[in-house]
């Protein structure tokens, strides 16, 4: 498996001297920096053994996906630049998180919300193909969003949406607060991405404490065949210190599961 932090672009070089394999951006948060500075980090990446795999939080809080509050137009132009931005700095993975721009508005039919979601979703993973990166459906906590919060209700998505540059992620985090199946991954099988971050507080996984399954979690991606990324998204005071215990932990567990 690889290993990166959902983090911002001047923490690269943290994430290169930690041991990390990768680095995990987001697209509106790079997308806001001035164009000179975004350029500059690109370069400095290109020549860095750190990796730009993938990019989350894909659309901002103030686009309507759903309730066509934002028009369909706008989102296909939206999506246009943010891939070609995403491709330049060599990223094949886009996640598809954004839980309160796919929210099922209260003047909508769930069935309804769905049906424009699978819309979306397919003209996202249709403009994603053209710049050769996969989107990956990620299933949210019910306090973030109402539609699409199970991972077995995310496969459902992929299914649906029918394209093979669009696949499903897990995120411990999430499937911890809904109370999801762990052993679902299982059944489900296909995973393309991975978040992690403990299930108390969201924070960074430091510890198999009391409540926590990350054993569990990496012995069902083991059964899978999973050897994909693995990115850390959760709250740190101090990145250095504790990204280097995550690691070490996560390594650990990778390990003593491939026994």
């Amino acid at each position: 498996m690889e290993y990166g932090i959902c983090t911002a672009l001047t923490n690269y070089q943290l994430l290169e001297e930690m041991g990390y394999d990768y680095i995990e951006l987001s697209v509106t948060a790079t997308a806001a920096l001035e164009e000179g500075i975004r350029e500059e980090y690109r370069k400095k990446l290109e020549t860095s053994s750190l990796k730009c795999r993938a990019f989350n939080i894909l659309f901002p809080k103030t686009m309507d996906l759903i309730g066509g509050g934002t028009k369909t137009e706008e989102i296909r132009e939206y999506l246009h630049q943010s891939m070609a931005m995403v491709k330049s700095f060599g990223a094949g993975t886009v996640v598809f998180g954004s839980g309160k721009c796919r929210k099922c508005p209260e003047t909508m039919a769930y069935g309804d919300a769905y049906k424009r979601l699978v819309e979306v979703c397919r003209m996202t993973g249709e403009i994603a193909g053209e710049y050769g990166i996969q989107i990956v459906i990620e299933p949210l906590s019910r306090k973030e969003t109402n539609l699409i919060c199970t991972m077995a209700e995310g496969a459902i998505l992929e299914a649906d949406v029918a394209l093979p540059n669009v696949g499903l992620l897990s995120d411990y985090f999430h499937v911890m607060a809904n109370h999801d199946r762990i052993e679902d991954i299982k059944t489900i099988k296909n995973f393309r991405h991975i978040h992690i971050a403990s299930a108390n507080g969201r924070r960074f996984p430091l510890a198999e404490t009391a409540g926590e399954a990350y054993r569990e979690f990496f012995q069902a991606l083991k059964a899978v065949g999973y050897d994909g990324g693995i990115s850390l998204e959760g709250k740190t005071e101090d990145l250095a210190r504790d990204g280097v215990k995550a690691l070490e932990l996560l390594k650990k567990l990778e390990r003593e599961i491939d026994g």
